[in-house]
């Protein structure tokens, strides 16, 4: 009889102990839903400490505790909490998003975009998860990665100027022209004074062969900023783009005199000369562009090509394995390198840059057949066999589609 009262004893002191507790988690949730009404982190901070101490396996508490933190300006601090909430609550998708963000901010990309990918895939429906995934992507130059995330986040979140803007610039770094001209007129639609933007959506309009239209918008542009630099450097770009050399090379010229820094001004401007064959002031710009910014590839690869024209192949070579050195996926300057090094007899140097050049691209029957006629040369035969066999192979099916085309005829 003593012992069934002293259950009933302990029973009751549990439902008082109970109701105690959950007075006061009522309390302090209440607490601090006011310090947050009231802007006050640091008020409400206390209180869910406070409430995870009473509840320790409660992922949602962990995961305030982080943003308040993260809040607070101690990100790092964070990631903990944020690590502890997704262990007590595997499917938490905030709390991965959470600790996705904590940990970009520390630096740990690698495991930023896995939390990111983790909080994307438990709650596919958040526009705002995949667009920062998305721009994760951007940040660590996976442009590829990017395009479908910011492309799904745009049509939920239709009226974000800024994701517009950012899935244009993915697929402008693709080089997909057409959807980045669409994606950029999404972001000015919404957002008309982005000037930037605008810049962006004048050099596609230029990439895309309508260098007239791109005009319009970097002109636009001036009558809002008279000043803007690189907009400047872009009307003479344009004028490159519409065959309009002397144009380019007066705005480009006036651009350079005041600000002689600009390596872009001198890059486009050394484009502008060769394309009229004024070879020594194109040479004399490429070299101020490459010397003010040595990780320009392109203006690399176009100073190879005016030394080159000059019969400088010392230079041209040096200039190549420069390109390539800042840009180890340029298969044009690969082709390039191998082809000059093939004419001045580097038959070894020739083959290697011929590898990597239909390593990157495998559709060039061009250079399956340069390597082919070197590794002959070098006594591999069976290279030299299976070379020559897929550029008959690339240029045969170029001849299918050629006769397929012709036996569809011409739209009208």
């Amino acid at each position: 009889m003593l012992k069934l009262w002293a259950g009933v004893l302990v029973a009751i002191l549990s439902l008082r102990l109970a109701a105690q507790s959950s007075g006061s988690v009522q309390e302090l949730e209440a607490s601090a839903r006011q310090h947050l009404a009231a802007k006050d982190a640091i008020g409400a901070l206390a209180d869910y400490e406070k409430l995870a101490l009473l509840a320790p396996n409660s992922a949602v508490y962990q995961d305030e505790i982080g943003f308040l933190l993260a809040a607070t300006k101690r990100s790092t601090d964070a990631i903990a909490h944020f690590e502890r909430a997704t262990n007590l609550d595997p499917k938490m998708a905030q709390a991965w998003y959470h600790l996705g963000v904590a940990l970009w901010l520390a630096e740990r990309k690698d495991a930023a975009l896995t939390a990111l990918k983790k909080a994307v895939a438990l709650a596919p429906e958040q526009a705002d998860f995949r667009f920062r995934l998305g721009s994760a992507y951007m940040d660590t130059g996976h442009y590829a990665d990017a395009i479908p995330e910011l492309a799904r986040a745009a049509t939920q979140l239709p009226g974000s100027a800024a994701l517009w803007e950012n899935l244009g610039l993915a697929y402008q770094q693709q080089r997909r022209f057409k959807e980045a001209r669409d994606a950029y007129r999404q972001a000015l639609a919404l957002d008309s004074n982005n000037t930037a933007v605008r810049n962006s959506y004048g050099q596609v309009l230029v990439s895309s062969g309508d260098p007239e239209a791109g005009l319009r918008q970097f002109r636009r542009i001036l009558a809002q900023e008279p000043d803007n630099v690189h907009v400047q450097v872009n009307i003479g770009y344009a004028y490159i783009g519409a065959g309009k050399y002397q144009e380019a090379i007066k705005q480009l010229s006036a651009v350079t005199r005041v600000h002689p820094e600009l390596a872009s001004a001198h890059y486009d401007l050394g484009v502008a000369y060769k394309q009229t064959d004024d070879l020594p002031h194109a040479k004399a710009e490429l070299e101020r562009a490459v010397e003010l910014e040595p990780a320009l590839a392109e203006a690399h690869f176009t100073l190879a090509m005016t030394y080159a024209d000059m019969s400088d192949m010392v230079q041209a070579i040096e200039q190549l394995r420069a390109a390539v050195r800042q840009r180890p996926d340029y298969v044009e300057a690969w082709y390039r390198l191998g082809s000059i090094l093939k004419d001045q007899g580097d038959v070894d140097g020739a083959i290697e840059a011929l590898r990597q050049s239909v390593a990157l691209d495998d559709t060039d029957a061009g250079a399956f057949n340069n390597l082919g006629l070197l590794l002959r040369r070098k006594g591999d035969l069976e290279g030299a066999r299976q070379a020559f066999a897929k550029a008959a192979e690339i240029r045969k099916a170029e001849e299918e589609q050629k006769e397929k085309k012709l036996r569809l005829g011409t739209p009208h």
